[in-house]
């Protein structure tokens, strides 16, 4: 009896471990679905470290219990491996070469949320970005008066401040260089508040482009937020369910007006091939998502290549999440990408990373 009552128990786990298997493939492959045609279905992404989860849980288990079994989750995991190493990268920290550039992303939150977060060189965030030494840095809701007195700062500092105007108005993605700055444009696409800007520059006789990203905002009010902290805190049915139409609702729509957005910044991007790319920023989406996957078919995640470990770069409201990002085109390299933890004025941690030139073709 107690032989038949193991292999029910048994069948049904490797049943549900069927069903988590499945998962884990549908939430790997959603990255091909577009959302602007599949706006829900392609959030499925998000859970993916969920899913990763309970598929390495049952490993565990039945390496334990039953090693036959132990087929059912390493099909899925084998099958998925290279999306795990997109969002959970193991690279060992390797100095990176002399003369390479430092490049740094960083959603700023309007340099600390108000006017009174600081002024000046006393603003946590200014003081940052000024002893970062960065030779490129690109930031994003860089709004306010502020903005204005870091100009000012980073000028004096010697680097080039590029201007962009959109109809009269400057944009909240700003940018400083070490380098000259050969040509700026906006990349046009619908959206109300967030834009791309588009940098030629010039390093050692090379071009290079740099493109500051905001992505389309998934738009959560602070109440947004706190009915999803209170799904994970007080779990109640009539809450949970409220909460999560609400957020679905939200992000899906989010997401399928971000889809063209990335597709317009990649069809750019291709009409410069022959230059060197960065493309870099806060896309609002994690690296499995098709914004992500849209950009890693031609170009290098820099976190995936040289970061480790999963690297949650928003750090507010329980969103354990990396929206920030920093893609390479091939004849680059980057080295010891990470987020720095180190400040917390934003909503944001700032991304890091070095990148080589010397894979690239020079030009003649």
């Amino acid at each position: 009896m107690l032989l038949k009552i193991k292999k029910l128990i048994l069948q049904m786990l490797a049943g549900a471990n069927v069903t988590s298997s499945l998962w884990l493939l549908f939430a790997a492959w959603s990255v091909y679905l577009t959302p602007a045609d599949y706006p829900r279905l392609s959030l499925f992404g998000l859970t993916f470290p969920i899913a990763l989860v309970i598929n390495l849980l049952f490993l565990l288990f039945w390496v334990i219990f039953h090693v036959r079994y132990t087929l059912i989750p390493l099909v899925s995991l084998l099958l998925v491996s290279p999306f795990i190493y997109d969002y959970c990268p193991l690279n060992r920290t390797v100095s990176p070469p002399e003369k390479s550039l430092k490049v740094l992303t960083y959603n700023v939150a309007a340099f600390g949320g108000t006017e009174e977060a600081g002024k000046g060189e006393e603003n946590e965030i200014f003081k940052y970005i000024l002893a970062s030494d960065a030779d490129i840095i690109c930031l994003q809701e860089a709004s306010g008066l502020l903005r204005l007195t870091l100009d000012d700062r980073m000028k004096e500092a010697g680097y080039f401040v590029p201007k962009v105007l959109d109809n009269g108005k400057e944009l909240l993605e700003h940018a400083y260089f070490k380098m000259p700055v050969l040509s700026v444009e906006t990349i046009k696409y619908d959206s109300e508040s967030n834009g791309t800007i588009a940098y030629h520059v010039l390093y050692e006789g090379d071009t290079l482009l740099v493109v500051n990203n905001h992505l389309e905002s998934n738009r959560l009010t602070p109440e947004d937020k706190t009915m999803y902290k209170n799904m994970i805190f007080d779990p109640q049915k009539e809450t949970m369910e409220n909460g999560m139409r609400l957020l679905v609702r939200k992000m899906a729509q989010a997401s399928a007006i971000r889809s063209p957005q990335v597709d317009i910044v990649n069809k750019y991007i291709k009409r410069d091939r022959s230059t060197a790319v960065l493309v870099c920023g806060d896309f609002n989406d994690s690296p499995i998502s098709y914004t992500c996957n849209r950009f890693g078919r031609d170009l290098v995640s820099a976190y995936a290549e040289s970061g480790w470990g999963p690297g949650f770069s928003y750090n507010k409201d329980l969103f354990y999440v990396r929206i920030d990002h920093i893609f390479h085109s091939q004849n680059l390299k980057s080295y010891a990408t990470q987020i720095d933890r180190s400040i917390k004025t934003s909503d944001h941690y700032p991304l890091i990373t070095y990148i080589n030139m010397d894979k690239m073709e020079r030009k003649n």
